[in-house]
Parts: structure tokens; C-alpha cells; sequence
């Protein structure tokens, strides 16, 4: 049986997505919860998230021996997983059909809490940044990173990996008292909006101009970069097929 989840989690308690010795991680208990429904499993993730990081729409694809209905499967994951990680949908699928691979693209969204003070209510899931912030550098650099590039001076590269990403929209907004990064590639590496996010934040605050993201880019350095933003912002929004 090969079953499609769709769900979400909040990512401040985990050490990532993917299984880690002796340490929480999401994957860890989701595949234990897996293994008392339908016993041996492999699953396959959309795509993996670090430590703190929240996704509001998260997919694997399941294969298993076992077969069970979708609806006591969701119900059963939901009593044991609930309220950190809730499935919000699990549909039998096609064989051919798997999280990561099918996917044509991935949408995050980063926020800022973008006001004097912080807010208790919100420290879980926002960057409080209390100094005032133009958004017009922030965009003007963010277009200027629109289509296919080497993000080499903003990622952890893993050995054997490509640092070649495709972005297809990338744009700032603010609602109310939030600013909020809305970003959408064909995959992202490791901490690849968390950086471009600390460098928007930067020329936001008047450091520097829109094209010396191009430049920083154009080097393929990371000691280049101006840090990461906090995990504690960043969902994965969206996982698109």
C-alpha cells in the first residue's frame, strides 16, 4: 500500500524532520506512530526541515505491507500524534506517486514580528526584530535573485550536492505588525531562506544596497553571508504538485 500525508507541525520542540540518534525528531515520531498501525514502513518526506522550523503543509508518502482504511489511519496517527503534529489528510495513492519526487516545488514563508515589543503569545513562531524595517531594498534585492543560480554563499552545501536552485517568486509584505518573506523554489538547501532572510534584514535596516545580494552571491562564498535568521520563524508553507 502506498498512502499520501498531508500535515502539519510545530517544529520548536523537534531537532528537524529527519531521525537523529537519541533525539526528538519529527520523523522519529512519526514513523513510531506508523509502526503501530501498519507495522514495518518506509517513508519518504517532501522535503526535510531543521531544528525549530514549523511546517504548515508537510507531505510523505508511505509504503507499507500492512493495509488499513485512510480514516482510521488519520484518526489513529492524530490520538497519538496530536497537537504538535497533526495529519490534516491521508488518501491511498498510486504507486508512482512520492512525496519528494513528484513535487514540483516548495513555498516558505518567514515572519517577523517587526514591532518594539515582543509578543509572548508569538515567541514560538516569530522573529521579534524590533527595529523599524523598509521593505523597498528588501524586495528590490529579492528580485534581483528570481530564476536559476548558484546559492552556494547562502546554503550548507552537503558533499556530492548541487547548490543550483530555481526561485520562482520571492517577496516581502507586511500585515499589521508583521513582515513576512514569501518564497517559492523548485527545492531550497540547507538554511538557504534563513540566510536570505538575515541578508533582507540587513539592507531593511539601511546596511548596504539590493545588488550586494547579487554580489554575495556571485562569489559563491558562504563566509560571505551575514549569519541565518532564527528557526523559529520559518514554515514550510506549501508543497506543490
Amino acid at each position: 500500500m502506498n498512502y499520501r500525508l498531508d500535515f502539519s507541525y510545530d517544529g520548536s520542540d523537534f531537532f528537524g524532520y529527519a531521525i537523529q540518534p537519541d533525539l526528538r525528531t519529527v520523523q522519529g515520531d512519526l514513523e513510531e506512530a506508523l509502526a503501530k498501525v501498519l507495522g514495518s514502513t518506509a517513508t519518504h518526506v517532501a522535503g526535510r526541515t531543521d531544528a525549530g522550523v514549523h511546517a504548515r503543509h508537510q507531505v510523505v508518502s508511505v509504503t507499507a505491507e500492512r493495509e488499513t482504511s485512510p480514516g482510521v489511519l488519520q484518526r489513529a496517527l492524530n490520538r497519538m500524534l496530536g497537537p504538535e503534529i497533526v495529519v490534516t489528510s491521508l488518501t491511498e495513492v498510486d504507486e508512482s506517486f512520492h512525496a519528494r519526487y513528484s513535487a514540483v516545488s516548495r513555498t516558505y514563508r518567514y515572519f517577523i514580528l517587526n514591532r518594539q515589543l515582543p509578543d509572548p503569545f508569538l515567541a514560538r513562531t516569530r522573529w521579534h526584530y524590533r527595529y523599524p524595517l523598509d521593505l523597498a531594498p528588501m524586495n528590490a534585492a529579492m528580485g534581483l535573485l528570481l530564476g536559476e543560480r548558484d546559492f552556494s554563499s547562502f546554503c550548507r552545501v552537503a558533499e556530492g550536492k548541487s547548490p543550483i536552485r530555481s526561485v520562482e517568486k520571492a517577496e516581502w509584505g507586511r500585515e499589521g505588525e508583521e513582515v513576512v518573506l514569501e518564497i517559492t523554489a523548485n527545492s531550497f538547501c540547507h538554511q538557504m531562506v534563513r540566510s536570505l532572510v538575515r541578508e533582507c534584514v540587513e539592507l531593511g535596516r539601511g546596511n548596504g544596497e539590493p545588488q550586494d545580494i547579487v554580489e554575495i552571491a556571485d562569489a559563491r562564498d558562504r563566509n560571505l553571508a551575514r549569519g541565518v535568521a532564527p528557526a523559529r520563524g520559518l514554515f514550510l508553507w506549501q508543497v506543490n504538485y
